[in-house]
């Protein structure tokens, strides 16, 4: 393992861009969350100590979210490495179909983006970790199982 340096990501910007980028294909806009931050920043910082790109380091994404608090119901990873900003690493996840299909996923509401640097001779100077998600549903007693879901 490497040591790493957080990067500071203007995370407005990427919500601003993403959301900009559903609007023109008629989805809602995304939020930024403070879990969903820690779990990208925790993420970002992972990839780089270890000089790699990988969606199972450190558990699945699920488990990874869970983790962090958040209680979801849709959840999403866009990973990329040595992308410069958030605009260069946005238009790299827009040039990709998967990426792109996670960006313009209709589930999810929120995001968290962040980025670490890692040392000269690394194999990226950087990563970058995308997660989008939106909350469970509430659930609330009733129905016939004693359990419902609110929506």
């Amino acid at each position: 393992m490497q040591p790493v340096t957080p990067l500071h990501v203007d995370a407005g910007r990427a919500a601003s861009l993403i959301s900009a980028y559903r609007a023109q294909h008629g989805l809602g806009p995304v939020h930024l969350d403070s879990r969903l931050m820690a779990a990208a920043t925790d993420y970002a910082q992972a990839m780089g100590a270890h000089d790699r790109i990988n969606h199972r380091m450190g558990g699945s994404l699920p488990k990874r979210v869970t983790a962090a608090g958040y209680d979801w119901g849709a959840v999403a990873e866009n990973l990329a490495a040595g992308y410069s900003s958030v605009d260069a690493a946005m238009a790299g996840w827009k040039a990709s179909a998967g990426h792109r299909a996670n960006l313009l996923n209709g589930q999810v509401t929120e995001i968290g983006v962040a980025a670490a640097a890692t040392q000269k001779g690394s194999k990226y100077p950087n990563y970058w970790a995308l997660i989008l998600a939106s909350p469970a549903p509430e659930r609330v007693a009733g129905g016939p199982f004693g359990v419902g879901l609110l929506r």
